[in-house]
């Protein structure tokens, strides 16, 4: 069933503040301007938003045509209903000496970038940009464009699958979380006992085709029964939104089997080179201590679809540490299973997501 989730705005020193309503909009991570004038080449393109709580600089780009005969470029963006903001651009006009021929040839267009702050109690919506462009014998000529900036970022819904989740002796239960989330860079979720300090740690979750996010992990049939916390957190640009909801777990009949847990840690390079070799790499452990000589199974998700595929196996040495390559093709997540046997559990790693560029 969906859940309501409570709200949280985590500073960076990880303290969080209770805030009201049951969700925040938004709309659209990133932005577009668009407009054409005499001064400039195609489109503008803009990336704003509203932030949670810090001041952030929001950005414009533009194509300036005949940079060569610039003397000055200003500009200001006005949001709806409030005082324009002073634009600052990072052009520098030419200092060449060179003498100039009878019939110069025009200078290639110039790509500059215009910087302006946008704080917590701005409004999202269009804002109005006014540049204006001097020139060597003339005066400045203003060009007008729309940037649309985007909502604060926000988690409209989250929920477990099962819930309540149902322990069964001698099996591990398969949890599934998914979350509703606007306007993030990336969303991670950790599921939590209210009573013990155990907890679940799911990684960041993957977005999907339906653009909601999912993650999921195996509770072992020892799980601490009782209350529980999804705990999910949506940061865009070192700010992050914390939103929770509640779960239980009841436990297994008969009690708890005697298995013991393991558990699997997992890197991998954040940014890969398409082609390129990289590893997917961690330690695996059975109880505290290292899972000697370990087969455990690597899977992989493409960014934007549903199914993780089976990759391969890897094998752990005798500290437990294991490691397979694989070659950038795609973005998308890894996650490693440690499969359960007859006297150990089940555990999945935390996701790991691979941006290949």
């Amino acid at each position: 069933m969906k859940r309501r989730v409570r709200l949280l705005l985590a500073a960076a020193t990880g303290a969080a503040v209770l805030l009201g309503g049951a969700g925040l909009s938004a709309t659209g991570a990133s932005a577009s301007a668009y407009a054409l004038a005499d001064d400039f080449t195609g489109d503008a393109s803009a990336s704003a938003y509203v932030p949670l709580e810090k001041d952030v600089d929001a950005t414009v780009t533009l194509k300036l045509k005949n940079p060569d005969t610039v003397t000055g470029v200003t500009g200001s963006i006005e949001p709806p209903g409030k005082s324009a903001k002073t634009v600052s651009f990072d052009f520098t006009p030419s200092t060449s000496t060179s003498t100039p021929t009878a019939t110069p040839s025009p200078a290639p267009d110039k790509t500059i970038t215009g910087k302006w702050t946008i704080t917590k109690d701005d409004p999202a919506g269009d804002w109005k940009l006014t540049v204006n462009v001097a020139r060597t014998g003339g005066g400045s000529s203003p060009s007008t464009f729309t940037v649309k900036v985007s909502g604060k970022q926000g988690i409209s819904g989250a929920n477990v699958t099962p819930d309540p989740v149902q322990l069964v002796k001698g099996r591990d239960t398969k949890v599934t979380v998914e979350a509703s989330v606007k306007d993030a860079g990336t969303v991670s979720a950790k599921l939590v006992s209210d009573t013990t300090s155990e907890y679940y740690d799911l990684g960041e979750l993957a977005k999907e085709s339906d653009s909601y996010y999912r993650g999921v992990t195996y509770f072992t049939d020892d799980t601490t029964e009782g209350a529980w916390t999804l705990e999910v957190y949506a940061t865009r640009s070192g700010q992050t939104l914390k939103g929770e909801a509640s779960f239980s777990v009841v436990a297994p009949t008969g009690g708890a089997s005697k298995k013991a847990k393991t558990r699997v840690t997992i890197s991998a390079p954040n940014k890969v080179t398409k082609g390129r070799a990289f590893k997917v790499y961690g330690k695996v452990y059975r109880g505290a201590k290292a899972y000697k000589n370990k087969i455990v199974e690597v899977y992989f998700k493409a960014k934007g679809t549903k199914t993780y595929k089976f990759m391969g196996y890897a094998k752990a040495t005798s500290t437990g540490k294991y490691s397979k390559t694989f070659k950038g093709k795609k973005d998308g997540y890894f996650q490693v299973k440690v499969p359960g046997t007859s006297k150990t559990r089940t555990s999945l790693s935390p996701q790991e997501f691979v941006d290949v560029r």
